[in-house]
């Protein structure tokens, strides 16, 4: 199986700057530490989970509130009887995309 696809490779190091950048001020606005390394590179890639393992452009995914709909339904199917809580484990993946696409829009 790839490791990554077109858009992890071509933006992963800029856009785990991105997610470091803002999570760092969520948190700060919370009074929390920030998160480790390893944690922002985790949630790096685990934003481009569609793009390994579906045969669609990734982009495609996010270009409206229905594409991200298919998207969480795609995790969804991909999740179910491999985790227990495959609907929220769906969220935390949505929500990793939606951060690409607003580092996207970060770039135009």
């Amino acid at each position: 199986m790839k490791k990554g696809g077109y858009y992890r490779d071509k933006y992963f190091e800029e856009y785990f700057d991105y997610i470091r950048e803002k999570t760092d001020k969520e948190r700060a606005l919370i009074g929390k530490k920030k998160y480790t390394d390893v944690t922002i590179k985790t949630m790096a890639t685990d934003t481009f989970f569609l793009e390994k393992h579906e045969d669609k452009d990734f982009k495609s995914w996010l270009k409206s509130d229905e594409t991200i709909e298919e998207a969480r339904l795609a995790l969804i199917r991909h999740f179910t009887g491999r985790r227990n809580n495959p609907e929220k484990d769906a969220k935390y993946y949505i929500d990793r995309m939606i951060d690409f696409k607003e580092f996207l829009e970060t770039l135009k």
